[in-house]
């Protein structure tokens, strides 16, 4: 049995979409708008139901329908039926986590009242004796990112993989009063929610019958009995009256003669027990059986395999504690992997042969999702790619270089980012002429902001220079003060600047904080990312010992630039540092480590005490002719995931082992140059880890049912919708196109012949700024293929797109 949870935290291939570029307006990459980048809903999938349409339309937007559940990171996952999710209030289940470091003591009563509840075990003298139950887990049983051919080849997956021979779990039960051994068969004992009638024992076993009837049947007389749907006709066919033995007749099949405590397999499988042998030998005495039928027998013997129908159940061990003594104190069940188990979002494990606990994941719980890229933005220059400001997502290049070292910030040496050293006092020069923008950020330690920032305009008013300063926000420069002069103070959200030595002739202006928390060297993403930009440092710095190096070449084979010069940047080696002089420029800095923290699960920015993971990114050089930027190297500062490929795509997925589970997506091509995308969450993510009885069923709340057909299509009028068929078949689509076009008059209307299909975003056509994005073939296996693509292939909700294959479709330029 498995929980079939709705996945809420996938993340595949897919999500490597292009992004918008400094300047151009914002493009609606699916799965937005129908899935915000928090990962929330605004949805509806209509699928036509005119004359003609194929059933396949609907089967395509159910496809789509389970496409975006996948990226809806809000919702929760309930239950219904005794279980328990191993989080406490201060201490969720966390990625790369422990199932023991989330609940280090046993489950009992308090967490799994059905299934472990204490009770009271009638023995066969009717001594109450009072019991109680527990459940502990193996505490290597780790949640993690796992790629395993026995589970989904070339596939990175998240849950538990648990390798054989790991200790699952181990069941105990504990009696509280004294018990004899002898005073157990023929009774009911409860085990995990169950009762097993206890055939016989000794001092060496205990047998159970699993799911038992109980009935007591007279000499020549039949009874019926329902086991697990199965009946059973049962008749007391033959007593030896002078051994107290009886032949029962079960469904016509006769057993053999069996005493109290004897059982029988039975044809189907189903095991029949004698439970006493009523003798009366005397004038109206009656001769009568009780018995019992289960479908299973189960054996447990201390220090070996549970027997389950005289078959061994490798990995799951008994222990009867003080059997030999004929004092049971406790009966203990230690499940153990025979073969290697997963614990993933469609995959449950359940204990075999008992069949009544189960462990379940229903994946991590993203409270948000942004991105952040680091990609070559040109030959020479790398760039992050749509960085998520706090008032919107713009590209910034950040380092530029020759193809063999990096010399500067920015793109180029006309087109510079500037940036400014750490001090008390942080003050930089912009110079309008080869400087693009500056980098604004303020952090308190809990919140921070970041903005993009230049100067123009610079006039001279009478006799005082003055400057505008603009900030970048939704896509275009918006101007925060004009005229700006020496000495004033601007406001950014938080952030506070002070403004010096407004040049109008040099066009140039002075920058320096006005707070300690106010910087130009860090980026705060929107979501919290800290990212530690360079600046340039025209003294050369050894962090090591400030040792003496006899040339540049000795320089460059003792030091390497790495995440230790972060806070210096780009190193140029044009100062001496004793009596030696170095003349050649950033002669070491081949490589560079752009260096980015999470926040920790309380949200804390990168200078907390405790930050959450740091991840590396090092950008380098490629093997071109003429060499490209790239970035060649990713590490994380803590234990994290093994990258690992999906599939052939050529993009290597990892996971920080953190509380905000970070997500780092490589792109490694056989050609062109390598990228990197962070999907990063903003706060704690937690992991639903459960521990159920094996009849729980489970709901998720994350996007539910979204399909509707075009006849109910003003019922959702309010919402995007994607639109699945042609405008012959879904009045819907006829809306959205301007006609209920079918055949030639479709391929007028829409250049959309045989063996093609569309996708084209219409707005505003049943609701205003709201999204009618067209799926539709020119015949059904067209249609199917428009589905697949918009779910496998970046596409641009807002525009138009013809194609003719599932991966084959060009961008319609008006």
């Amino acid at each position: 049995m498995k929980l079939n949870f709705k996945k809420i935290s996938a993340i595949a291939a897919s999500t490597l979409l292009t992004g918008m570029t400094l300047g151009i307006a914002a493009a609606a990459t699916y799965p937005a708008p129908f899935v915000n980048g928090s990962g929330v809903a605004n949805v509806a999938i209509v699928y036509g139901t005119g004359t003609g349409v194929s059933a396949t339309d609907q089967v395509q937007a159910g496809m789509i329908q389970t496409a975006l559940a996948k990226e809806v990171k809000t919702g929760s996952v309930t239950v219904a039926g005794d279980a328990y999710k191993f989080e406490k209030t201060s201490t969720k289940f966390h990625l790369g986590d422990n199932i023991t470091g989330v609940i280090s003591s046993s489950l009992d009563d308090d967490e799994l009242p059905k299934l472990l509840a204490p009770g009271v075990y009638l023995d066969d003298s009717n001594n109450e004796i009072d019991y109680t139950q527990k459940i502990t887990v193996g505490d290597a049983n780790q949640l993690t990112m796992f790629e395993d051919n026995d589970y989904a080849a070339d596939t990175p997956t998240v849950g538990v993989r648990i390798p054989s021979g790991q200790n699952v779990l181990t069941y105990t039960l504990t009696f509280e009063d004294t018990l004899l051994v002898t005073d157990m068969p023929t009774t009911d004992l409860p085990l995990m929610g169950k009762k097993y009638y206890v055939l016989s024992n000794d001092t060496t076993s205990i047998t159970l019958l699993d799911s038992a009837a109980t009935a007591t049947v007279k000499a020549g007389e039949s009874v019926t009995l329902d086991v697990d749907g199965t009946s059973y006709v049962v008749t007391a066919e033959i007593f030896d009256t002078t051994n107290s033995k009886v032949k029962l007749k079960v469904n016509g099949e006769t057993t053999n003669l069996l005493a109290s405590t004897e059982t029988q397999k039975l044809s189907d499988g189903a095991y029949v027990g004698v439970k006493e042998v009523v003798v009366q030998n005397f004038a109206g005495g009656t001769n009568q059986v009780e018995f019992s039928i289960g479908s299973g027998k189960l054996k447990i013997t201390p220090g070996s395999d549970v027997q389950i129908n005289d078959q061994a159940v490798n990995g799951l061990v008994g222990t009867l504690t003080n059997m030999s003594t004929n004092t049971l104190s406790s009966i203990s069940l230690a499940w153990a992997a025979d073969n290697d188990l997963f614990v993933a979002e469609d995959s449950s494990v359940t204990m075999p042969g008992f069949e009544a606990v189960t462990l379940s994941f229903g994946g991590l719980n993203y409270p948000a999702e942004e991105t952040i890229s680091v990609e070559k933005g040109g030959t020479t220059y790398g760039t992050l790619k749509n960085f998520p400001l706090k008032d919107g997502p713009a590209d910034i290049n950040f380092l530029y270089g020759d193809s063999t070292s990096f010399t500067g910030l920015g793109k180029d040496a006309d087109n510079l980012l500037k940036t400014a050293k750490t001090s008390g006092n942080m003050t930089l020069t912009y110079d309008q002429d080869t400087d693009d923008y500056f980098v604004i950020s303020w952090s308190d330690g809990s919140d921070a902001e970041s903005y993009l920032a230049r100067f123009t305009n610079f006039v001279l008013d009478g006799s005082t220079n003055k400057t505008d300063l603009q900030y970048y926000a939704d896509g275009a420069w918006v101007t925060k003060k004009s005229g700006a002069k020496d000495s004033d103070t601007i406001s950014l959200g938080n952030a506070e600047i002070k403004v010096h030595n407004v040049s109008r002739a040099a066009k140039t202006a002075d920058v320096q904080n006005n707070s300690a928390n106010t910087n130009f060297n860090t980026l705060y993403s929107k979501e919290g990312l800290t990212v530690y930009l360079p600046w340039e440092n025209s003294t050369f710095v050894d962090h090591g010992n400030n040792t003496a190096f006899s040339s540049a070449a000795n320089a460059c084979s003792t030091l390497t630039l790495g995440v230790g010069e972060l806070y210096t940047g780009i190193l140029q080696y044009n100062a001496s540092i004793t009596s030696t002089a170095f003349t050649n420029t950033s002669v070491c800095a081949t490589t560079f480590v752009l260096k980015t923290v999470e926040e920790d699960k309380n949200g804390n920015k990168g200078s907390s005490a405790t930050p959450g993971d740091t991840i590396n990114v090092t950008l380098g050089w490629d093997s071109s002719t003429t060499a490209e930027v790239e970035v060649t190297g990713v590490a994380t500062s803590n234990t994290d995931a093994t990258s690992t490929e999906i599939g052939d795509t050529d993009v290597w997925r990892d996971f920080t082992y953190s509380a905000l589970a970070t997500e780092i997506l490589w792109n490694k091509p056989s050609s062109g140059q390598k990228s990197l995308k962070v999907m990063y969450h903003g706060d704690e993510v937690a992991a639903s880890v459960y521990v159920t009885e094996a009849g729980a069923t489970s709901v998720s709340g994350a996007l539910g049912d979204v399909l509707v057909k075009d006849s109910e299509v003003s019922s959702v009028a309010s919402k995007n919708l994607v639109i699945v068929g042609g405008s012959c078949i879904n009045s819907a689509a006829a809306t959205a196109l301007g006609g209920a076009y079918c055949g030639e008059a479709f391929t007028a209307a829409t250049g959309v012949g045989a063996g093609e299909f569309l996708i084209k975003g219409f707005d505003g056509k049943f609701a205003s700024g709201k999204l009618a994005l067209v799926v539709a073939g020119y015949d059904a296996d067209d249609t199917v293929n428009a589905a697949t693509y918009l779910t496998k292939k970046a596409v641009d909700t807002s525009k138009e797109y013809k194609g003719t294959s599932a991966t084959s479709a060009e961008l319609v330029v008006a």
